[in-house]
């Protein structure tokens, strides 16, 4: 059997002191941050919710 599974996982990253001159460049700076925080380390996601799952026929 194949299956199809979607699976969600919320990730939350804090970063404290980011130097920006406004609300929504200091929003992307820690954007970019994490983009990178997640494809350079090993993130560790515990829990994902599988919302969705249906078998092929």
């Amino acid at each position: 059997m194949k299956w199809n599974v979607s699976v969600g996982m919320n990730l939350s990253i804090n970063y404290d002191d980011i130097e920006a001159d406004s609300k929504e460049e200091a929003e992307e700076i820690a954007k970019e941050k994490a983009k990178e925080d997640i494809e350079y380390n090993n993130c560790n996601a515990d829990e994902p919710i599988v919302y969705c799952s249906y078998e092929n026929e």
